[in-house]
């Protein structure tokens, strides 16, 4: 018998403020949250959130942000990951969720390796 293949570990955190720190209303981070938890459980086969947390990030300029962020977490088959059109769905939503909750950039974290998504252009 074949020993299955490792799941890969993909994260994505939804922030809950601008990316000046301003926070946003809520109902529009849970939104974001509703949504990419059923984009997982239909691409992936399913997700965790995890409630709030803080987070806090530096600037080139040396500037320090404080941001509260939902964590979610999805442990995927490889079989579902190796078809680029689910990524590239992901990718698709997160740049929309990059251009609403008014940030420079979002992206998840596969297996430890950062892939940033920022908003897309207009055509």
């Amino acid at each position: 018998m074949a020993v299955p293949a490792p799941y890969h570990r993909l994260l994505v955190f939804v922030p809950e403020g601008d990316r000046t720190s301003k926070s946003l209303p809520v109902d529009l981070q849970d939104r974001w949250v509703i949504k990419l938890l059923n984009l997982f459980a239909e691409l992936f086969g399913g997700a965790t959130a995890y409630g709030r947390g803080v987070g806090v990030w530096r600037d080139p300029a040396a500037r320090t942000y404080w941001d509260r962020v939902t964590v979610i977490e999805s442990w995927v088959d490889p079989a579902l990951l190796n078809r680029s059109r689910r990524m590239n769905r992901l990718g698709r939503t997160l740049s929309r969720m990059c251009a609403a909750l008014n940030q420079r950039v979002v992206g998840c974290i596969l297996d430890g390796k950062w892939i940033p998504y920022s908003r897309r252009r207009k055509p």
